[in-house]
Parts: structure tokens; C-alpha cells; sequence
């Protein structure tokens, strides 16, 4: 069978304009000649060539039906076709020119003219082939950072991935796994890169499918943004939603680590959230970029992140998050902190679920708890840790409420000053 790019289909209803054609290309290309457009599509069904020359009059079919079902076609609509016709007025020039042929050549031709002028449309059709290829091979290595819907909306308009770095307001999602080094030394380095792999692939897609960025990875930890390149006007409710998936993805993969053996206990993910005005672009030097994030709003995200080991959750989110969620997430009120090198204090929840998922253990776990943290922030230290202990004797796994417990204790014993404003410091990072 001749090769994709030297293979010509000559049609034409006159054989004696196929012999002459058939002559003139010979030299250069393989050619099949068919006498009617009905005939082409049967060749075309086993063979894919480089061009078609396609006459315009003929009987039953003509060309212009014709190049209509090649355009029409997914299998065909990247040929090239070129009209070789008797025609000759302007006005059916550009009609078939309209219709998706490359060339226009009346006859009689000119042979060396037509054999130049194919020539020449075969090598912009392979440098087109080469530049796809080579888009396509850009387009894969930039889904392995951004969503397919991003990489797809960077190449329609590429100015809108500007270099330097731009203030916009996103949001930053961490990720860690609790206790991780545990679970690490007890695999050998190749079971540890398999289990990471699998665990890592899980939740990025998640973040990616959520049109996320991935900025980094480091070890078992993922850190990740909503809002550049492309602006995403939701981004807080992207990264709140891929949180609670990457929650369950989570505990989907645990089935399958602990069924399989794979991991000797199960992973369990910590994530911060925050929205803010960050600095979105390409950081470093001239030979080494990386495309990031700074600001404060970052880091406020990373601390969150590490909050969690204190109040024994899963996920963190900050209050200029949760306010630009609207009702879409079920949470609960935790503390309001100032964490170190953090001069505002900020008020955290915890994120649950989405609103319409919530169980009602968990709404009366939060109403018990919400009830509770009302008398502790009135410095009703007594009733507070009574009202914490309720919780904890119908729900004894709700870690949030066995800390607040045991500062109503250290409050009774050594009372804060009396201008406290309720902001917890945090003394570590």
C-alpha cells in the first residue's frame, strides 16, 4: 500500500484526462485513478492519501458535493483537496475555494506548474502535521501541571499566560498526609514510590479536573492554586469542592492499600485552605523559572494546613474562603488564631461536607459543639467544658471538642487576662 505522503487520488470522468494526469505525476507520487467521486469514497475506505485532485463536472456526483462530504467527515476532512477543472470563471474558483480546497487549477494544466504547485502544498501539509504534533506534545506535558480545559483556553489565546507576575485573587489548597514518615519506613523504596504514585495521581486529578494548578510536590505533600493562569471566577468554591473529593478519593484508596497490602496503615490527608490577594507568575532566574504563588495568602494556607494536627481535622479553611462559598459547604466554627508571623487574627472552620451531604450525626455533632464554643467564648469556663463533655460522651471520636475541653480546664486553673479577645497565639509554625 503507498505511504500516507506520497499517495494521489486523481478523479476524473474523462480517461483521457486520468491518463494524462496519471503521466505527468507518476514521476513523483503513486497515483490511483477513479473515474467518479462515487468511486473515490470507495478508494478512500482502505487507502489515506496525501491529496486529492478532484475534477468539478462529472456525472451523478459532482466535486463540489463531493469536497462537502470530505469536509463533512472526520476521517477525511484533513485531506487536502485540490480542484483540477475545466471551469474557468472566478466565481466557481471561489466557490470551491469556500468550500475547503487549498487550490484552484483549471485546464489544461500546465505540468510542471501543477507538479510544483502539489509539491508545495504537500510541504506546508507536513510542516502543519509537524507543528500539530508538536502542539499536541506541548498540550500533554502542560496537562500534566493545568486541567485539559485550562491548557485548552491558554492555546486559544496565549497572551493571557503573561510572564512576571501578576496580584489576583485565588486560592491556595496544602496537602499533607498525617504521620507519613511512620508508614515510610516501614517500605521498602519501591513499594514507598508505588504507594505515592497511586495516592498523589488520586488526588491531583481531582485538583485538575477542578481546573486547579499544581505548583509542587514535595514528598507526600501537594500544593496547589485556583485562579492563574486563567482567572477562574469560583476558585474558593473549586478548591473547597476538590478538598471534600480528595477526602473521599482518599478513603477509596485506603480500601485498596490496605486490601492489596500496599501500605501498612491508612493515609490520612490534612488540608488548608485560604483565599487572597497572591502573586501569581513565573519566579526564579532567566535559566530556571518556576511557575508560583507568594504573599501572605499563601502562607496562610500552608499554616492551615498544619493547624489540623492541633484541633484533629481533616480539613481547614479560612474565613475569607468560607465567605465566598456562600451555603455550598457544611462546617464548623472553630477558632479564631494568630498564627506566627500572621499579625491579623484569623477565624477558622473546619470543612465538613457539602450542604446537601451532611448526615445528621454530623449536623448534631456541630450544633452540640457550636453551642459549647458560645459559652466558651463568654469565658463561662464551667460550662463550656460541661457542654464539650456532652459531645464527647455521644460522639467520643470528636477530637475539636476533647481540645476545647481540656482548655476549659487550663482556663479554670490560670483564667486568661481580662482584656482577652479570644484569639488563640500559636507559638509554633
Amino acid at each position: 500500500m503507498p505511504g500516507e505522503w506520497e499517495l494521489i487520488i486523481l478523479v476524473d470522468d474523462n480517461p483521457a484526462n486520468l491518463r494524462t494526469g496519471k503521466n505527468v505525476l507518476s514521476d513523483k507520487y503513486s497515483v490511483f485513478t477513479v473515474p467518479s467521486a462515487e468511486k473515490m469514497f470507495d478508494v478512500l475506505e482502505k487507502n489515506k492519501p496525501a491529496l486529492i485532485l478532484l475534477d468539478i463536472d462529472m456525472p451523478g456526483m459532482d466535486g463540489y458535493e463531493a469536497i462537502k462530504i470530505l469536509k463533512a467527515k472526520e476521517e477525511t476532512r484533513n485531506i487536502p483537496v485540490i480542484f483540477l477543472t475545466g471551469k474557468a470563471d472566478t466565481s466557481d474558483e471561489l466557490e470551491g475555494l469556500s468550500l475547503g480546497a487549498i487550490d484552484y487549477i483549471t485546464k489544461p494544466f500546465i505540468p510542471p506548474l501543477l507538479l510544483k504547485r502539489i509539491e508545495v502544498h504537500l510541504l506546508v501539509e507536513s510542516q502543519r502535521r509537524q507543528l500539530k504534533h508538536y502542539n499536541d506534545y506541548l498540550q500533554r506535558a502542560f496537562s500534566t501541571y493545568l486541567s485539559g480545559e485550562v491548557v485548552q483556553d491558554i492555546m486559544a489565546d496565549p497572551s493571557r499566560l503573561r510572564l512576571g507576575g501578576s496580584k489576583r485573587r485565588m486560592t491556595t489548597i496544602f496537602t499533607d498526609i498525617q504521620d507519613f514518615s511512620h508508614i515510610a519506613e516501614k517500605l521498602d523504596p519501591e513499594d514507598l514510590v508505588r504507594l505515592l504514585n497511586i495516592y498523589l495521581s488520586g488526588l491531583s486529578d481531582i485538583i485538575l479536573e477542578q481546573r486547579g494548578t499544581i505548583d509542587k510536590y514535595v514528598g507526600d505533600a501537594i500544593m496547589a492554586f485556583f485562579g492563574a493562569p486563567l482567572e477562574v471566577p469560583d476558585h474558593a468554591l473549586r478548591a473547597c469542592t476538590a478538598a471534600i473529593l480528595m477526602r473521599r478519593k482518599e478513603r477509596e484508596l485506603n480500601d485498596e492499600f490496605l486490601e492489596t497490602g500496599l501500605s501498612p496503615a491508612p493515609l490520612l490527608t490534612r488540608i488548608g485552605i485560604n483565599t487572597g490577594d497572591m502573586v501569581a507568575g513565573n519566579m526564579g532566574s532567566q535559566r530556571k523559572m518556576n511557575y508560583t504563588i507568594m504573599g501572605n495568602a499563601v502562607n496562610i494556607g500552608s499554616r492551615l494546613e498544619g493547624l489540623n494536627k492541633m484541633y484533629g481535622t481533616g480539613i481547614l479553611v479560612s474565613e475569607d474562603t468560607i465567605r465566598e462559598t456562600r451555603d455550598n459547604f457544611f462546617i464548623r466554627r472553630l477558632d479564631r488564631v494568630r498564627p506566627v508571623g500572621i499579625s491579623v487574627p484569623l477565624q477558622i472552620y473546619e470543612l465538613i461536607e457539602f450542604s446537601a451531604s451532611a448526615s445528621e450525626e454530623q449536623r448534631e455533632v456541630v450544633d452540640l459543639f457550636h453551642a459549647a464554643l458560645d459559652l466558651f467564648e463568654r469565658r463561662d469556663w464551667a460550662g463550656a467544658g460541661a457542654a464539650f463533655q456532652g459531645v464527647l460522651d455521644r460522639f467520643p471520636q470528636d477530637k475539636p471538642s476533647a481540645v476545647f475541653l481540656e482548655r476549659c480546664g487550663d482556663n479554670r486553673k490560670t483564667p486568661p487576662p481580662p482584656d482577652w479577645d479570644g484569639v488563640l497565639e500559636l507559638k509554633n509554625k
